[in-house]
């Protein structure tokens, strides 16, 4: 059984962009209150009355080619949620200039209780009409290499989805693309604030205070990540790489911590038989008769996952879910000394708790730059490229992508403000906008209204 929601397919007339009457009209008509002149252009809803399987399909946005998300398969999968996950992936690739549009594919259910190959079956017979031809598929949240070897065959094509195994020609998420570039990003933000010293760069005080409050070694530096699965592990063992020191790691069970700096390859070594942090206190006996036999023990201090908005650190990454940080949470990073976010999750962030921590000077990099390796390395495993060009394209766009945010940023600011107004997430998104716009207008074939939009573009700095 398949229909469209609300028994529409959004396919939102361009030269209607600019227009409130035809989108205000179309939001009372549909009862859908989130549809705007960038899509999505179609909402698809499944099910399976053999299998049980409910799942929800997004398209939003194709104007820069076919919609690139991955599938996600939990209970708290909806169709709202599976929408903004859709519009982040349209800024995401359009910020790392990728031939690829938005989309999001979702299955709502756990997947540890139900029959996982029959479900992934059952979704992938249900959207094959729009593989890959609009959909190019992904893992994310419950989903791995296998389950894309499942959609893959069942769609009839290799082209339908990324993230397969090396046996099928992919290049796996499980290989750390999405932690390396996150890594990436806070790299290269840490060396933009070395540079506004070294070259002398106008900022403003709460920018040079925050510049020089992060002038030490890099092992002094500490790093807090909320999320351990898949691209908290990976971010963790990059930065450590970096020899920035990781006080910190948390998951649904429980919160890691040492003040002087977590061993990761230890601790990553320790995880590799176990599905979560506070499975690191089970066996004990076990445990330390192994701690003996190789002369040397490990412990762990596992706090409440809660506390991990609760200790000190300079930088902290969300790499969970959406919305951990809040009006809740956000307090608790400013007053324990957080200087910068870096977003590895998607839409970790509330809208109202992002403008809180940037009105008080926090740096934030938002999710569709930082967390972008993942679908730059989807786009080089489409391309038939290896591992290695995956990588070296990863360290390239998000490097010059997060550079040139920042600069931009700074240069936008009115020089007699001196607050930090340092709103990376902001002017990253205008540039994405500008890209996609210009696209739906040359897929519209408005050349002459293209010519003008290019024209313009110098409203965006780059």
């Amino acid at each position: 059984m398949k229909f469209d929601m609300n028994n529409y397919d959004l396919s939102l007339s361009h030269s209607d962009i600019g227009s409130n009457r035809h989108l205000n009209d179309t939001k009372n008509s549909s009862g859908w209150s989130e549809i705007d002149e960038w899509g999505p252009e179609k909402v698809l809803q499944v099910y399976d009355p053999d299998t049980g399987m409910k799942g929800v399909l997004v398209i939003d946005n194709t104007s820069t080619g076919p919609g690139k998300g991955g599938i996600r398969f939990a209970e708290s999968v909806t169709p709202a949620e599976v929408f903004k996950l859709a519009r982040t992936m349209t800024w995401k690739c359009a910020s790392a200039g990728l031939p690829f549009g938005g989309a999001k594919g979702g299955i709502i259910a756990n997947p540890n209780k139900v029959n996982q190959v029959e479900w992934m079956k059952s979704f992938a017979k249900m959207i094959r009409p729009y593989c890959p031809s609009q959909y190019i598929a992904a893992t994310d949240v419950g989903t791995t290499e296998l389950d894309m070897a499942v959609f893959a065959h069942e769609i009839g094509d290799m082209r339908a989805c990324t993230g397969k195994p090396q046996e099928l020609g992919g290049i796996p998420h499980e290989l750390g693309t999405t932690g390396y570039g996150v890594s990436v990003a806070l790299r290269t933000t840490l060396d933009f604030l070395k540079d506004i010293k070294r070259k002398g760069l106008e900022a403003s005080r709460p920018l040079l205070d925050l510049t020089n409050s992060l002038d030490k070694k890099s092992n002094d530096i500490k790093v807090v990540i909320q999320g351990f699965g898949n691209v908290g592990s990976f971010t963790a063992k990059f930065l450590n790489e970096l020899d920035l020191k990781v006080v910190g790691v948390s998951d649904v069970s429980g919160f890691v911590y040492d003040e002087n700096g977590l061993d990761i390859p230890q601790l990553m070594r320790d995880m590799s038989d176990k599905s979560k942090l506070s499975d690191l206190t089970l066996g004990n006996n076990q445990q330390q008769q192994q701690q003996h036999h190789n002369q040397r023990r490990y412990s762990y201090n596992i706090l409440e996952k809660d506390e991990i908005f609760k200790v000190d650190s300079d930088i902290f990454i969300p790499a969970a879910l959406t919305g951990v940080i809040n009006d809740n949470t956000a307090p608790n990073l400013l007053k324990n000394n957080v200087k910068i976010i870096v977003e590895g999750a998607n839409i970790p962030t509330t809208p109202s708790a992002d403008q809180y921590l940037v009105d008080n000077n926090v740096l934030i990099i938002p999710d569709f730059l930082a967390n972008s390796g993942g679908v730059i390395g989807s786009f080089v495993e489409y391309q038939g490229r290896t591992e290695k060009e995956a990588f070296d394209l990863i360290e390239y766009k998000i490097t010059n992508n997060v550079k040139r945010a920042l600069y931009n940023s700074i240069s936008s600011r009115d020089q007699g403000d001196d607050t930090l107004e340092v709103n990376v997430r902001k002017v990253a998104m205008e540039t994405a906008k500008q890209i996609v716009y210009r696209a739906m207008l040359l897929r519209k074939g408005a050349i002459s209204v293209a010519r003008e939009a290019y024209a313009r573009k110098e409203r965006v700095i780059y």
